[in-house]
C-alpha cells in the first residue's frame, strides 16, 4: 500500500494525517511539506548561527559525537531523518543540525530569538490535567501543523509538528494513552548520549505506561537537556529531566496538585536558565498560581498559558526576541478531551483518542 497524506483542519490548525508503510512515510511526508522545510533551512537565523558554530570547535567535535551516537544508538528515527530530508530535497547535514540544536552545548554569542522556550502546566488530584505550551521564533507561526503518524507496524501518535523538526519535540498522544510535553532545557556542556530529539521519536515507539517511559529516559541518555511531563488515561502524571547523563523525576500531586516546567533544571545540574530567556520568570509566575479550591476546568489552564505576563506565560514577540507561543494544548486525562488554541485563533476541544484513532 503506497503511503497516504491526507489534510484536513481542526479548527484553524491544518491537521495531517499519515498512513501506510513506515519505511516509506517519511520521504512523502518531507515532499509534502518540501516548501516549508527548505524555508526553514534557507531562512531560520538561528540554523545559520549553527552553521557557523560547527565549522570550528568545540561545535565541531560535539556536533561529529552526537551524530555518531544517533546514528549507532537510534538508527531507525535516523533514517526517518534522512528519508525526510530527501523528501524534501535539502541536505541532510542541515536537518541534522537543526534537529541537533539543543546538543551542542550554548552557542556563543545566545540570541534572544533562538526559541528556548515552553511551559508545562500539570494538576492532580480528583480530576487531571496536562497542558503545554509550545514557543518558537515567530518564524514558525503559520508554518506548522497537526500531525498523525498511524503507520504500519508502530503506534499510532499525534503531536504539533513543525517543519524540518523530526516529530515528537512538542507534545504527543500516543495510541496507547500516553500524553506528554517537552521542554528545552540547555546542558551547557553536552554529554556523550544521543541526539534528544531522535529519543524523543524513540519514546514515541516504545512506551505505553508512565513506568516505562521513566525507565526508556533513564537507560537513554541524551547529550542535551528535556524536560517531560507525562501522563496517563489513569491519571498518573509525572516530570522527567534528563541532561546529558543526569536522569531525575518527581510525581505530580505527591505534595502539591499543581506540578510545572519551563525551560531550567528543577532537579538535574548543569541547566540553568539562559540570562536572554524568560524560563526563571515564567517559572515564579506558575510556582504562584493560587490552588484552585474545586476542580478546575480547561479554561482555567488556557487562561495562564495563553495570558501575557504577569498574568500567564504566553510569549509574545518583542524588539528583544521574536519567541512567541504557537500553539497551546490542554489535555483533560479524565474526560479524555483535548483542548487546542493555535495563536490567536478560538480553541477547539475533541475526544482525545480521537487524534491517534
Amino acid at each position: 500500500m503506497a503511503v497516504r497524506v491526507m489534510e484536513q483542519r481542526l479548527g484553524s490548525v491544518p491537521w495531517l494525517v499519515v498512513r501506510g508503510p513506515a519505511d516509506e512515510a517519511f520521504t512523502s511526508l518531507g515532499a509534502y511539506l518540501g516548501t516549508e522545510i527548505r524555508a526553514v533551512v534557507e531562512g531560520l537565523p538561528s540554523l545559520a548561527r549553527l552553521r557557523r558554530y560547527v565549522a570550528s570547535e568545540p561545535g565541531q567535535g560535539w556536533f561529529a559525537a552526537v551524530r555518531r551516537a544517533t546514528q549507532s544508538r537510534f538508527p531507525g528515527p535516523w533514517a526517518e531523518l534522512t528519508a525526510l530530508a530527501a523528501g524534501a530535497r535539502v541536505p541532510v547535514d542541515d536537518l541534522a543540525l537543526l534537529n541537533f540544536r539543543g546538543d551542542l552545548g550554548v552557542v556563543e554569542p545566545a540570541a534572544a530569538d533562538d526559541g528556548a522556550g515552553c511551559s508545562d502546566l500539570a494538576w492532580r488530584r480528583q480530576r487531571s490535567f496536562l497542558a503545554h505550551n509550545e514557543d518558537e521564533p515567530d518564524f514558525f507561526a503559520g508554518r506548522c501543523a497537526l500531525l498523525t503518524l498511524a503507520l504500519d507496524g508502530q503506534p499510532p501518535v499525534a503531536m504539533f509538528a513543525k517543519p524540518g523538526f523530526l516529530p515528537g519535540t512538542t507534545f504527543t498522544v500516543t495510541g496507547a494513552g500516553l500524553v506528554w510535553g517537552i521542554d528545552h532545557m540547555q546542558a551547557r556542556s553536552p554529554g556523550p548520549g544521543a541526539g534528544r530529539h531522535f529519543i524523543a521519536r524513540g519514546l514515541q515507539l516504545t512506551a505505553s505506561s508512565v513506568d516505562q517511559a521513566i525507565s526508556y529516559l533513564g537507560e537513554h541518555p541524551s547529550a542535551g537537556g528535556f524536560a517531560y511531563t507525562i501522563g496517563d488515561r489513569a491519571g498518573r502524571i509525572v516530570t522527567v529531566e534528563s541532561s546529558a547523563g543526569q536522569h531525575a523525576w518527581r510525581e505530580v500531586g505527591a505534595d502539591s496538585p499543581v506540578g510545572w516546567h519551563t525551560n531550567h533544571g528543577r532537579y538535574v545540574t548543569g541547566t540553568a536558565a539562559s540570562p536572554q530567556g524568560t524560563s526563571l520568570d515564567r517559572g515564579k509566575i506558575l510556582a504562584a498560581l493560587d490552588i484552585p479550591a474545586a476542580e478546575p476546568e480547561p479554561s482555567w489552564f488556557l487562561r495562564v498559558l495563553t495570558s501575557p505576563p504577569p498574568e500567564g506565560v504566553r510569549a509574545e514577540p518583542a524588539d528583544a526576541g521574536r519567541t512567541t507561543t504557537l500553539c497551546t494544548f490542554v489535555a483533560d486525562l479524565t474526560r479524555d478531551q483535548a483542548t487546542i488554541a493555535v495563536q490567536d485563533a478560538a480553541p477547539v476541544t475533541v475526544p482525545m483518542s480521537s487524534l491517534t484513532s
